[in-house]
């Protein structure tokens, strides 16, 4: 899989120095003497969005209105802030200046405080979803008129693409959303190929239930009312092997994705100001094939047959990911685009004609299984909006108000900056919740770090 290409605003030559972690260590040295002594400090920085029960932002907060918890234990904070007064400046160091030759006007860089990256999953995400994703963003980018914010629309399939690196300009993502290459990633989607292979299996083992009609006989006894046992062990076989296929192929692809969106998050991380990463997916699984083998083991009634699949969890890679997020401030809310009509990825509609199960009292099974799959599709996207302290938008058609709330998220939150009581480098997760004194509000943080060494 080739790397994404790196995010570079068009506007700057100035060049951002990356970003450090928090909790971050910070030195201070004497300018000049004989014996110089350092102090390291370690302060973690968290960014919070405080809102009412109807998503309204409650502006106007003190730092003595919060309360600060690491694993259980009250943080003194040491420093507040605001992004209306200088939050940004808290989250990345001062960009390193640029040759006379290439500076840009002074304020070109400083004018950036936060940074959306529209992330479309055009791997697992189908076609007719993708035309209300798109009249979403077109709502969102015509009236959007953030002159401090720069924007990238980033398409992650078998191949990533930059669609639109980053800019200022709103027409420039809305130019973007209408380009050939969109439009040439979204049609490489994997989605029919999902569909297909779930239907392909369904015909595969009617065609096993015809030659071994047990169909609820667990197919590990290899006997059936006829007698064929030798037959029907030598088809399930041919059924084990294709299935197997079609996962390994599948857990390829979504290693691949995974990957892509590590990166494109480590990018993000060096960017200076707010960082606000969009996924929009219909939905991928962290078993790849996870479905295939629920609808075997509804066809045989033999439940470990879901343990059969050769692919592994691909929970680590997430958590990867959140670790990576939440070391350099980028918040996920991720979208699930197939709105309220959504079926799982990879099932079909019951109507189609190669999802006709022949013996009808497998279909309760079936149909059970694919609505496990569904919620199992989702929990990615909601593990990657949570940890970061992000929102997942899922079961409704309106798209354009889960963008909304992103946009508006990134411009109105708290930093809070506090020095750990626990100062063990050890490597272990520390986890966070921050309150708000006496308030019934809904606050939003990212869920904790991991305490690595310096």
């Amino acid at each position: 899989m080739a790397e994404a290409a790196p995010y570079q605003a068009a506007e700057t030559a100035v060049r951002t120095e990356p970003h450090q972690p928090s909790p971050a260590t910070h030195e201070t040295q004497p300018p000049s003497s004989s014996n110089v002594i350092r102090v390291q400090v370690k302060q973690v920085l968290v960014p919070v969005v405080v809102t009412d029960r109807k998503g309204h932002h409650i502006t106007g907060l003190k730092a003595n209105n919060f309360v600060v918890l690491e694993d259980g234990v009250p943080q003194k904070l040491v420093a507040f802030s605001t992004e209306q007064d200088g939050a940004a400046s808290l989250f990345t160091p001062e960009s390193t200046p640029a040759s006379p030759a290439s500076a840009p006007a002074p304020d070109t860089a400083a004018l950036v405080r936060r940074n959306y990256l529209i992330c479309l999953d055009t791997l697992n995400s189908s076609f007719g979803d993708f035309t209300q994703v798109r009249e979403a963003l077109q709502k969102l980018f015509r009236q959007e008129r953030g002159a401090d914010s720069q924007y990238a629309l980033i398409a992650l399939g078998r191949q990533p693409a930059v669609i639109q690196n980053l800019t200022r300009d709103p027409a420039a993502i809305l130019q973007a959303l209408e380009s050939k290459e969109l439009l040439k990633s979204i049609q490489s989607s994997e989605d029919g190929n999902l569909s297909y292979q779930f239907g392909e299996l369904t015909r595969i083992l009617a065609d096993y239930c015809q030659l071994c009609p047990c169909s609820g006989a667990p197919a590990a006894t290899g006997r059936n009312s006829t007698g064929s046992a030798p037959l029907c062990a030598a088809k399930w076989q041919t059924v084990q092997m294709w299935a197997n296929s079609a996962a390994q192929q599948r857990d390829n692809f979504t290693r691949s994705f995974l990957r892509d969106l590590r990166e494109t998050v480590r990018q993000e991380g060096r960017l200076p100001g707010k960082r606000v990463l969009v996924l929009v997916s219909d939905g991928f699984n962290l078993q790849p094939g996870r479905d295939l083998y629920g609808v075997m083991a509804a066809y045989t009634n033999n439940p470990t047959e879901l343990l059969l699949s050769p692919t592994s969890n691909l929970e680590t890679e997430i958590q990867d990911i959140v670790r990576l997020a939440s070391d350099h401030d980028v918040t996920f809310y991720t979208l699930d685009s197939r709105g309220l009509q959504a079926t799982p990825a990879g099932g079909l509609d019951a109507s189609q004609e190669v999802y006709q199960i022949r013996n009808p009292a497998l279909l309760p099974q079936v149909e059970q299984d694919r609505r496990t799959v569904a919620v199992e599709n989702q929990s990615a996207m909601n593990e990657l909006a949570q940890a970061t302290g992000g929102v997942f938008y899922h079961d409704s058609n309106d798209l354009l108000k889960g963008l909304r709330q992103s946009f508006a998220d990134g411009r109105d939150y708290y930093v809070l900056a506090y020095a750990p009581t626990n100062a063990a480098a050890d490597g272990r997760f520390r986890e966070i919740k921050v309150e708000v004194n006496g308030k019934n509000l809904v606050v939003r943080a990212k869920r904790g770090y991991w305490a690595a060494a310096n």
